[in-house]
């Protein structure tokens, strides 16, 4: 980004947004809040979308020995994701959870 001061005459600076669902980097301004995308933050952003239409939708909850796991569609290897993976797992809401994986998948 060639100015590092915005309209209002904030500072922009790097930082992580939520946008249409999705946790990434953007540019933000300190005083009015306003959000920037650099070109690498908006292919990464098109990337996420993307890999979301092909994944998204409801999965089944099953029972293995004393624990549960998720079932999620064969597709997200192509992403990577494969079993060992889970770094860390988090309650985010009452209805949801965040579950890291030790390497980026998008």
């Amino acid at each position: 980004m060639k100015t590092s001061t915005c309209k209002c005459g904030g500072s922009i600076k790097l930082d992580r947004c939520l946008v249409e669902n999705f946790l990434v980097e953007c540019m933000k301004c300190d005083k009015c809040g306003e959000i920037l995308f650099t070109p690498e933050q908006t292919k990464q952003l098109i990337k996420l979308r993307e890999a979301n239409k092909k994944i998204e939708g409801k999965r089944k909850i099953i029972k293995v020995g004393s624990s549960i796991a998720a079932l999620l569609p064969k597709k997200v290897e192509e992403y990577g994701v494969k079993e060992g993976l889970i770094d860390s797992v988090k309650i985010l809401s009452s209805n949801s959870l965040e579950i890291k994986f030790d390497k980026e998948i998008v």
